[in-house]
Order: structure tokens, then C-alpha cells, then sequence
């Protein structure tokens, strides 16, 4: 079933077409990797989806309803989520804080008494790694804590769709693994996740399906098996030489 639907969307920024007639779906439980060169649009089409900007043309549905031109809060309120290519924590405030400014984008907190808070901002913290940081400024935080401060803040809000862009830029390998395993976990517990990658082992290795952009249009989608052997995602991205192997690298 599909949880969203994006339809004949695009989205121009003066003379350039950021967008172009895109169509795609994510189904109810999947983790749907986006991949492209810088440029190809990737970005633009979360903000789209997200409310951040708006479309110029089609449409995007969520759970069957339009969300297209609604308000970026209304649509977290839906149940979309996102974590942001730059982490940005607010800063003079601790981890939990920082998470708690999640929970109160959780429609079924909205009245609810602060232990009630308290527990979905704990359960967040220890989803990802992160109690023994609750109290300490955010500032303390290393960047692959901070990513995962990203990823607690967008867990407490309580998504059913959650839009990770470049979560793990700028890691080590050690902690690309680590947030793997995380990503997994938060899909097991029902989140659907639509992810924007440049870590190529970690977008083949966590993706059910693969979306491949270029120059605003959609020029591929497919298992991941299948997209690392595209002749047009070869050329357009990945290269001749860096796809080979690169699919078993990934498992």
C-alpha cells in the first residue's frame, strides 16, 4: 500500500528546473533510498515533500490525502518527519531538550501531562544511544552523536513516514555501520524511511527500492541489484569503475 505518492511534481527556481515531472511511490513499511549526483534535485524534492517549499506543478499525497500546499508544521503534524543534510541542534539547550522540541510536534501529546512527554522523549533517547547525554549541552555532542540527536528529535515526534537527507555524511566507517543497524531498527518498529544517500554502502545496503535522479528527472528506480547495473545511473552517477562490486560491498 502506498503511504505516499508523489505525481507528475515539478518545481522550477527561476530559469531552472529543479523538478521535473517526477513520479513515485513509497509503500507502507519499505526504506526507499533516493540517489543522484549534487544537483539532481534530491533535496529540493524533501523540501517539497516536507512543505518546506512549494510545487509548481502535481501533486503529492500522504496516507491518501493531499498534502501538497500545506503548511511544513501541518505536515509533521500528519506524521512526516525529517532529519536536515546540516545538523543543526538549538543550541544553549541539552540532548533532551533538543528532542523534546520534537515531542511537541506529536499530535497525541498535545493536552497530555509532562510525564507523558517525558516518556516518549525517553524512549527516543535510548532509541538512539543517547540517555547517558540527556543532561549535557548539545554542544558537547561529537557530530555522529549529533546525527543521531537528529534522528531522536524526528523518532519523538512519532512518525509514520521519516525523510533522512545525508544522515551519514562526514562518519567513519564504524559509525556509518552503527547508524545503519539504527536505521534498521527504526524501520522494524514501523516506520517507513525515504533516504538521501552519498554513502553508497549505506543506500544499497539498508534500500528495499532505489530512486535515481538526474538533472531534476527520475531516470531509474529499482531493487538495488538492479540499479547498480543501470547503464544510465552508471554513467550519470556512479561511474564505471566505482559500481563494480559495489552492490556486494554493500551487503
Amino acid at each position: 500500500m502506498a503511504l505516499l505518492e508523489v505525481q507528475n511534481v515539478s518545481r522550477s527556481f527561476g530559469g531552472v528546473q529543479a523538478v521535473k515531472n517526477v513520479t513515485f511511490s513509497v509503500n507502507e513499511g519499505e526504506i526507499v533510498g533516493l540517489i543522484g549526483p549534487n544537483g539532481a534535485g534530491k533535496t529540493t524534492m524533501m523540501n517539497l515533500i516536507s512543505g518546506l517549499i512549494k510545487i509548481d506543478e502535481g501533486e503529492i499525497r500522504f496516507q491518501g490525502a493531499r498534502i501538497s500546499g500545506l503548511k511544513p508544521h501541518v505536515i509533521a503534524r500528519k506524521g512526516i518527519a525529517r532529519t536536515f543534510q546540516i545538523v543543526k541542534p538549538f543550541q544553549g539547550m541539552t540532548v533532551r531538550e533538543n528532542v523534546m522540541m520534537g515531542a511537541l510536534f506529536r499530535p497525541d501529546l498535545q493536552g497530555l501531562k509532562g510525564s507523558a512527554v517525558k516518556q516518549v522523549v525517553d524512549e527516543a533517547l535510548d532509541l538512539l544511544e543517547l540517555d547517558r547525554k540527556a543532561e549535557e549541552p548539545v554542544e558537547q555532542l561529537n557530530l555522529a552523536q549529533r546525527k543521531h540527536l537528529e534522528l531522536a528529535r524526528a523518532m519523538a515526534m512519532g512518525p509514520k513516514l521519516l525523510l533522512l537527507d545525508e544522515v551519514m555524511a562526514g562518519l567513519n566507517l564504524k559509525e556509518i555501520e552503527r547508524l545503519m543497524e539504527l536505521v534498521r531498527k527504526l524501520n522494524g518498529r514501523g516506520v517507513t524511511i525515504l533516504v538521501i544517500e552519498h554513502v553508497m554502502k549505506a543506500v544499497m545496503g539498508l534500500s528495499n527500492r532505489v530512486l535515481v535522479m538526474h538533472h531534476g528527472s527520475l531516470i531509474a528506480e529499482g531493487p538495488p541489484e538492479v540499479i547498480t547495473q543501470d547503464p544510465k545511473v552508471i554513467e550519470a552517477y556512479l561511474g564505471k569503475r566505482r559500481h563494480k562490486g559495489l552492490y556486494r560491498e554493500a551487503k
